[in-house]
């Protein structure tokens, strides 16, 4: 019982710096604060370092090529 109460326990405090995180990279006034959220976001969840990198060449307005 111990161990799925420790695992909800840390379930809960990884959904919650995702959450916090998410709403970071999403509203922050400041576009380095934005920017970082999204870097620790790309580390915490898996599969998101694609786009981070989409979102930050379509934020920066260049063009590559």
């Amino acid at each position: 019982m111990a161990i799925g109460l420790l695992s909800t326990m840390a379930a809960m405090l990884y959904g919650g710096t995702v959450s916090i995180l998410a709403f970071t990279a999403t509203f922050a006034r400041r576009r380095t604060l934005r920017r970082e959220a999204r870097k620790t976001l790309a580390v915490l969840v898996p599969g998101r370092v694609v786009e981070t990198q989409q979102a930050e060449g379509a934020a920066g307005g260049g063009t590559s090529g």
